[in-house]
């Protein structure tokens, strides 16, 4: 993929998802890709509130706040990591904001069906719900018709990249998540995928 989004779904600029996506981001640079981190931190993005204005007002949502910048840069990517800290086992709900924003995107001829999803997670212990949270992001993807597309990392062969932090910059202590964010970075940067 040449053109790689990521999106930190933390509330908390800088925080530890933040971090292990720069890395991913980071490698897939390396590789060539060109990329984009936007970080929902200290952003504003309301939840949807099912006004039906996307159904009228095209192209984007009726609530004016970050998301519009959101929608111009999903629509750039030809992929989408999304990341997000383990909330109560799932994703952060500023990240489910976004898949529930994407409402408009959906009505644009399916735009995100023509591009790739792959995901990172965070919690706090070594088993703290981040293959949970994935996989709720995953499903929020394959709702928008996205491709599923995982790290594949070694030396363990997994699908994602999960990480282990509490406090800002942890995540980096974890050598296991490191490698695969990295992973997943170039696998993505190196992935062909014709979607029309």
């Amino acid at each position: 993929m040449n053109r790689i989004l990521g999106v930190a779904g933390s509330p908390r600029p800088g925080g530890n998802t933040e971090v292990l996506m720069e890395r991913v981001l980071a490698a897939a640079a390396r590789e060539g890709a060109e990329t984009r981190l936007y970080s929902l931190g200290g952003k504003k993005i309301a939840p949807c509130v099912d006004c039906r204005g996307c159904t009228e007002r095209q192209p984007y949502c009726t609530q004016m706040d970050a998301m519009q910048e959101l929608y111009e840069h999903m629509l750039w990517a030809e992929a989408i990591v999304f990341g997000t800290p383990v909330y109560m086992g799932t994703m952060s709900a500023q990240l489910k904001a976004v898949f529930d924003r994407c409402r408009p995107l959906w009505r644009m001829d399916n735009a995100l069906s023509r591009k790739v999803a792959s995901a990172l997670a965070v919690g706090e212990g070594r088993w703290g719900g981040q293959e949970l949270a994935i996989q709720n992001v995953y499903w929020a993807a394959l709702n928008h018709g996205m491709v599923i597309v995982g790290g594949a990392s070694v030396p363990y062969g997994n699908w994602e990249a999960c990480g282990v932090g509490g406090e800002p910059g942890e995540v980096l202590a974890d050598r296991e998540a490191v490698e695969a964010a990295e992973g997943l970075g170039r696998r993505l940067a190196k992935i062909r995928i014709e979607l029309r």
